[in-house]
């Protein structure tokens, strides 16, 4: 056995994990144990930490009789759900998106998990005691200044650092686990609390119809002396069509792996009220009621519809794309107009905005 060391702290505190990893769990059977569909790639490793998670949480009330020899201080009474979202989530709900040759797989560089905001922080502490119940493989750890994060969002988000990946020789890459609590809320605000009720009816995932609109909500701005710039490194697919705007800015809209997932749910996940279908009721309600959120949805669903050309040259055939179109058509046919003309962000601007360019002197 060796420490290898996984991160250290500003204040000089070094985290480490014995190496080789552990697992004390059988990954194949926690994916029959939860019905995980077979086209689930669970050779990826953030997937298969997920799952191993998910399934830990739905069991966090049994831990001591799945493993007798580990001692928790207190141990839950109940589960505690936890669902996925994001590219994790679309690896659940989609065949598509597992396809390693296929135009919609990516690369998943972490997974997002969301939980009850009431079970938030004895999830919190399960999470810490991970590692010891099913294995170093899922080995969860928390630093001083993820300490302070968390306090800082009292309750309604938290950060815990786990191991990213596996390299090739041995060694491993810390990475940090984003769970959000009751809503995904950003750019807009997407309220997922229903789902925690049947967690397996949506694959242990926050549903469809919630992805697709948590995808579509993001949106933020740059200055329009950037217009040039985007286009010449490939991202004026971006750029959203909204010309009531102010002339200085330019709104930007999903990036390519949210487009990808998009089009893998619009193409395997039917239109239809079932958690594991795209709910036109469902977002006709919630439109109905937050209009700001409706228009930055109807631009991004809008944005792919101009973009057939980039689809195409990403390798999606013309009848994926009919399909995909044809699906989005039905959805926006569901999303109310939008009379009221925003000239400044209607948005969230008090979340982090990332840099589109790798290096940006202009924007």
């Amino acid at each position: 056995m060796t420490r290898c060391k996984l991160i250290e702290d500003y204040d000089g505190t070094v985290y480490e994990v014995e190496t080789p990893l552990s697992s004390k769990v059988d990954c194949e059977e926690i994916r029959r144990d939860l019905a995980i569909p077979d086209y689930v790639d669970m050779s990826s490793f953030q997937i298969e930490r997920g799952l191993v998670t998910v399934w830990a949480g739905q069991n966090a009330h049994r831990m001591k009789e799945i493993f007798p020899d580990v001692s928790l201080e207190k141990a839950p009474k109940e589960s505690i759900p936890m669902l996925f979202f994001g590219g994790a989530a679309v690896r659940m709900l989609c065949e598509s998106a597992n396809n390693p040759s296929g135009p919609f797989f990516r690369k998943l560089n972490d997974i997002d998990l969301i939980a009850p905001r009431d079970r938030a922080q004895e999830m919190y502490k399960f999470l810490l005691a991970l590692g010891d119940l099913c294995g170093t493989r899922y080995h969860y750890f928390i630093t001083r200044s993820d300490r302070r994060f968390n306090a800082m969002r009292a309750g309604k988000r938290f950060r815990v650092r786990t191991i990213e990946s596996i390299l090739g020789d041995g060694s491993l890459l810390s990475g940090v686990l984003d769970i959000f609590t009751d809503s995904i809320d950003l750019r807009h605000k997407v309220d997922v609390r229903d789902m925690f009720c049947h967690p397996k009816q949506g694959l242990y995932t926050i549903g469809a119809t919630n992805v697709l609109l948590s995808k579509c909500q993001y949106i933020f701005d740059v200055p329009a002396t950037g217009r040039e710039e985007l286009v010449q490194q490939g991202l004026g697919y971006r750029i959203l069509d909204y010309p009531y705007y102010r002339d200085d800015r330019i709104p930007i809209g999903i990036e390519e792996k949210d487009v990808k997932d998009i089009c893998a749910l619009l193409l395997d996940c039917e239109i239809g009220e079932k958690v594991q279908g795209i709910d036109l009721n469902r977002i006709s309600r919630i439109f109905g009621r937050d209009k700001k959120f409706a228009l930055t949805f109807r631009l991004n669903m809008e944005n792919i519809l101009r973009n057939e050309t980039f689809l195409r040259e990403g390798g999606v055939s013309s009848a994926d794309i009919g399909k995909v179109f044809s699906r989005i058509q039905s959805v926006l046919d569901a999303v109310p107009k939008i009379d009221k003309r925003w000239s400044d962000a209607w948005w969230n601007v008090d979340v982090e905005t990332p840099q589109i360019f790798q290096k940006t002197p202009n924007i």
